[in-house]
């Protein structure tokens, strides 16, 4: 234990120097464009994730669902009931044997279904199927359903790709904080290989 007199003894505390002064005034302003750049970066998610322009729903050749085939599928569904679209297309997952494993792959419907998996199974594998299937069955427009999240990404992706007339289309699934955390995260390192690899 320090006495007072030890205390004493260690000398009177000098204020910090010129070089420890722009030490600090530099740390300072770093936390504030640090501090900046965060709020930047939750503002223009909100715009790029949170609510991103979309499309409305109008009659297409073809309703493209992109994985994962979730929750998104009852809202393909109404659509594809509605009258939107001649066709549905779903990027869907495969198992072990090759089989798809979206249940509408297997359903049966009063509209035509193309179950799909592409390669590389990625926005940017089924924005090339699109284009393929398009040639191979003349379709002119799509209508392209995902995630609200991914849809500003998409959006761009599967420009790059596909020639006809295209409408993004946004389902907002329920998403807990964290989920929303890992989602602005995951999508902004995604924005980032879209920038580096700008072909399709």
């Amino acid at each position: 234990m320090h006495s007072r007199a030890d205390a004493l003894s260690e000398g009177p505390l000098h204020p910090p120097g010129p070089a420890e002064r722009k030490g600090l005034q530099a740390l300072g302003g770093a936390a504030v464009v640090g501090a900046a750049l965060m709020v930047i970066w939750i503002m223009a998610g909100l715009w790029l994730f949170v609510v991103p322009p979309a499309d409305h729903a109008r009659r297409a050749d073809v309703l493209l669902v992109l994985g994962p085939p979730d929750d998104r599928m009852d809202y393909a569904e109404q659509l594809m009931q509605h009258g939107d679209a001649g066709t549905l297309a779903v990027s869907s997952p495969v198992d072990n044997a090759g089989q798809f494993t979206a249940p509408i792959c297997k359903a049966a419907t009063a509209y035509p279904v193309i179950c799909f998996h592409p390669e590389p199974f990625t926005t940017q594998g089924e924005a090339r199927s699109l284009q393929a299937l398009a040639q191979q069955h003349s379709w002119h427009s799509a209508n392209v359903l995902t995630a609200q999240f991914h849809i500003t990404r998409a959006r761009v992706i599967v420009a790059r790709c596909y020639t006809g007339d295209l409408r993004m289309l946004d389902y907002s699934p329920q998403l807990s904080l964290g989920a929303w955390a890992y989602q602005y995260a995951y999508q902004s390192a995604a924005f980032l290989k879209v920038a580096v690899h700008p072909g399709c």
